[in-house]
């Protein structure tokens, strides 16, 4: 499954129900085995905050591309993606026009204490006005740099968590290695209650697991997703169409 098509069956949905808003704040991830779109969140309020957390060996290649599909549902003006990674593959989203994508140079834990205070700052003015585009956070791979995850407890995402409690204008998406952590035997509690687990298994396939209210995950569901290979040939497609709100 492409890209081109999963966009085009959101639309057709969120036509056919009338409920668009509702749909693109789910975040859709991809379909299950009966072609229903699966949601990262299903709750109109976080429990802490809105985090889709993925883990795997394809965890960045998933990220990517969630990030090109999401963009697909907002106008430029009414989303903006702000990513602290010392992954470069990120750096080729930029070549896609019709996103409001921030990548800055992070190498070492004093870029992402910058970064993570460019990041409080953006809040701060949100807090002071309305019509601020909704948020999209990337942490990916900030436990391989020097200095970071000293205590195996992944320090540096939860200090971003801490900053954005219960705010239902920004999504977290972290890409982290769980089994080198503490929360390997009990992943629910880094996700957060009410968020979701993705699990890559292989190109184009994962599992979905969420958090229940007792921190336990739920029975994993199975979920086909737009691949990795064709996201270069995505955007040079994405930035020759308009985009719509509509699914017209």
């Amino acid at each position: 499954m492409r890209s081109e098509e999963f966009i085009s069956l959101l639309s057709k949905k969120s036509s056919d129900n009338g409920n668009f808003e509702k749909l693109r704040k789910g975040l859709p991830l991809g379909l299950d085995m009966s072609g229903e779109v699966v949601l990262s969140q299903k709750r109109e309020k976080p429990f802490t905050v809105r985090h889709t957390c993925v883990t795997g060996a394809g965890r960045t290649a998933f990220i990517r591309r969630l990030l090109v599909d999401t963009s697909c549902l907002y106008e430029k003006s009414d989303a903006c993606f702000f990513v602290i990674s010392p992954k470069t593959e990120y750096g080729e989203l930029l070549r896609l026009r019709s996103i409001d994508l921030t990548v800055p140079y992070i190498r070492t834990k004093a870029d992402f204490t910058q970064a993570l205070g460019t990041v409080k700052e953006l809040l701060r003015m949100r807090e002071q006005g309305k019509g601020y585009p909704r948020l999209f956070l990337v942490l990916d791979g900030i436990e391989e740099l020097e200095d970071c995850n000293r205590n195996g407890d992944l320090e540096e995402y939860r200090a971003v968590f801490d900053t954005l409690s219960r705010r239902d204008d920004v999504d977290i998406i972290s890409g982290a290695e769980l089994m080198k952590s503490i929360f390997s035997g009990y992943p629910g509690a880094f996700v957060g209650v009410g968020n979701c687990l993705i699990t890559t298994r292989e190109e184009g396939k994962a599992d979905v697991t969420y958090v229940g209210d007792d921190v336990a995950l739920s029975m994993p569901v199975p979920m086909r997703y737009p691949s990795e290979p064709s996201i270069i040939e995505t955007i040079i497609f994405l930035n020759s169409i308009p985009k719509t709100a509509d699914g017209e």
